[in-house]
């Protein structure tokens, strides 16, 4: 009987291990073809990779956006990311669409010409009808109030603008088909912007089979799919055009010029920054680091002067006479920051939700960027969510769990900044961009230099 029960028990016991080895061999190739994801990387990416590692620079994610043919509207598009030093595909590829006359060739784009550009672009800010989504990218809802000019004659043309703009041309950035129900900006004919060579450059969310008038567009899954795995830290850039138009490409200042320099020399880009109290007096200016009075507990600035560009202040003075019919007022906490500074930022909150990474520069660094708060006649603070520098979801614009006299000031406030051209940071319900701030240039230039050419 014991050798009969040792006999049975052997097979079952070969099966069961052999069952198990199966089993770890199949996880083990699963994760050996994982391991090696650059292998789906096609050729034509891989070479252009390799001999475009200059113009690539520190980018670790690209989206190509090609075809073979310049007169065809649709388009492969793939995105790949770099990870240790190795390439992989992020998405198969997978189907969109471009201008309804197809590529045109480097540098020949030009205004309602029906065709999409080619070459290499940065990534800038998402937008969508939603007040937020999900992605790191920097973002923005688009509303019945949000406006893109393709006025090649009016100022701000190629610009988001907030209002019905005086143009004689324009689109809505909130669309009755939905095509910009999400999206992210093509960076393309904006640092510096150039009369007649395109404008309004996104990649959208498509209508199926149909082109675009030069945008890039695909399904609303794969646009999500996009703003999901996008992260400004990693520079993304999109590649644009025919294979062989790509193969040929040769990159311009156009295209080193899209990586923004700061200037330290206080003689060069300073002639239109402005001290506010020269122009709007009454403003309460409180530069908080300028002071302990921040997260950082430490004194950054040598100065409480409030510096911007003239536009932005001449912006800011409008607000603060809106608010004064109504016997309140502005209170101003930070405005022009030096890039020196911002490196000092960055290395005590490493989070691009609060604090820009110095190597793109924040819209304080262009002083055009205000952080602000409403104060009554006698210049005693509102109610507000939070105090500055809070970085609690209490911050965020749209957070309601709150007394209703603080969501009615915060409220107030957007309403107001809104009306004179600056957009809200979502997750600061202090910090207000000019709409305009692509316009200028970064500066790292102190203070005291500042004041000397002031007069």
């Amino acid at each position: 009987m014991l050798k009969l029960g040792r006999f049975k028990v052997k097979p079952i016991l070969f099966v069961f291990i052999m069952a198990i080895l199966l089993i770890l061999f199949s996880c083990a190739a699963y994760s050996a073809k994982e391991s090696v994801p650059s292998a789906s990387v096609n050729r034509f990416i891989k070479k252009f990779i390799a001999r475009h590692a200059a113009q690539i620079g520190e980018s670790e994610q690209l989206i190509f956006a090609t075809n073979r043919d310049s007169s065809s509207f649709l388009v492969t598009i793939h995105a790949v990311e770099k990870e240790n030093g190795i390439w992989h595909l992020v998405f198969p590829g997978f189907t969109g669409s471009i201008g309804e006359k197809g590529f045109a060739a480097v540098d020949e784009k030009r205004e309602g010409d029906g065709k999409s550009p080619s070459g290499v672009f940065p990534l800038g800010t998402a937008f969508g009808y939603d007040p937020s989504v999900e992605t790191k990218m920097p973002y923005r809802q688009a509303t019945n109030d949000d406006f893109w000019v393709d006025d090649v004659n009016s100022e701000d043309y190629n610009q988001w603008v907030k209002g019905e703009p005086k143009a004689a041309s324009w689109e809505r950035m909130k669309r009755d088909d939905d095509q910009y129900k999400y999206g992210v900006v093509i960076e393309y004919n904006m640092h510096p912007i150039v009369k007649e060579k395109g404008s309004a450059i996104f990649l959208h969310v498509w209508k199926p089979g149909e082109s675009t008038l030069g945008c890039v567009s695909t399904s609303e899954e794969m646009i999500l799919s996009i703003l999901g795995w996008l992260d400004p830290v990693k520079k993304p850039l999109i590649i644009m055009g025919t294979e062989s138009e790509i193969r040929a490409m040769r990159f311009g200042a156009s295209w080193r010029d899209t990586k923004p320099e700061a200037s330290a020399d206080p003689s060069q880009k300073v002639a239109d920054i402005v001290d506010l109290k020269e122009v709007s007096p009454r403003i309460i200016v409180d530069m908080k680091y300028a002071t302990e009075d921040n997260f950082t507990k430490k004194r950054l600035y040598d100065s409480n002067s409030c510096f911007l560009r003239k536009s932005t202040a001449g912006k800011l003075d409008a607000v603060q006479k809106e608010l004064e019919r109504m016997n309140l007022g502005l209170k101003v906490w930070d405005c022009y920051r030096p890039l020196a500074a911002q490196r000092i930022l960055w290395a005590i909150l490493p989070d691009e939700r609060y604090v820009a990474n110095p190597e793109t520069g924040s819209r304080h660094n262009r002083a055009s960027a205000v952080d602000v708060t409403l104060v009554d006649s006698q210049g005693r603070e509102l109610q507000m969510p939070t105090g500055f520098d809070d970085f609690s979801p209490r911050a965020d614009h749209h957070y309601q769990d709150l007394p209703d006299q603080a969501i009615k000031n915060r409220e107030l406030l957007k309403s107001v900044m809104e009306k004179a051209g600056f957009i809200p940071l979502p997750e600061e319900w202090w910090h207000y961009d000019d709409g305009k701030w692509m316009q200028f240039d970064l500066m790292d230039i102190r203070f005291q230099d500042l004041s000397k050419h002031q007069n």
